[in-house]
C-alpha cells in the first residue's frame, strides 16, 4: 500500500494527539515492517502489491478487509485476524498454501461457498494471502 508524504505526516501527527508519541508510532510502524516480511518469507507473496490486487477483483465488495478503502462488504466474514484463524472458510486448515488456493478457486475447496473464482492469478494470490497475513 503506497502511502502519500502528506498520510504519513497525517499519521504521525494523530499518533502524536493520541497520547501515543512519536516513538509509539515508530514502534508500530516497525512492526508492521516486520510481520510484512514474515508473510511475505510465509507465501512468497508481496504484500505492497495486494492493494492493487484486491480493488482489481473487487474483493472488498464482498469483505472488511483492514487497510483497504473501499464498500467494506458483508456478504463475506471480514478479513481482519485471519491469519490467526484455525480454517479458512470454516473448511480448510489455515495454511499459505491453502489461503493461495482459495483464494484462487474457492469452489475447489468447497462446492457450496458463494465466494466466486475472480480470475486472480496463483502470483496476485500470493501477494493477497501476504498482505492478510501480515494484519495485526
Amino acid at each position: 500500500m503506497r502511502r502519500s508524504r502528506k498520510m504519513v505526516l497525517a499519521g504521525i501527527a494523530g499518533a502524536v494527539l493520541a497520547g501515543g508519541g512519536l516513538a509509539a508510532w515508530a514502534a508500530r510502524q516497525e512492526a508492521m515492517r516486520e510481520r510484512r516480511s514474515w508473510a511475505s518469507t510465509l507465501t512468497g507473496g508481496r504484500p505492497e502489491l495486494a492493494e492493487a490486487h484486491i480493488l482489481r477483483y473487487g474483493c472488498a465488495a464482498c469483505h472488511d478487509i483492514p487497510g483497504i478503502d473501499g464498500p467494506a462488504g458483508l456478504v463475506g466474514p471480514p478479513l481482519a485476524d485471519i491469519g490467526k484463524r484455525i480454517y479458512i472458510a470454516g473448511v480448510i486448515a489455515n495454511t499459505p498454501s491453502n489461503m493461495v488456493n482459495w483464494i484462487v478457486d474457492p469452489p475447489a475447496v468447497d462446492p457450496m461457498t458463494a465466494m466466486p473464482v475472480t480470475g486472480i492469478s496463483e502470483a496476485e494470490a500470493r501477494d493477497v494471502a501476504a498482505y492478510l497475513y501480515s494484519l495485526p
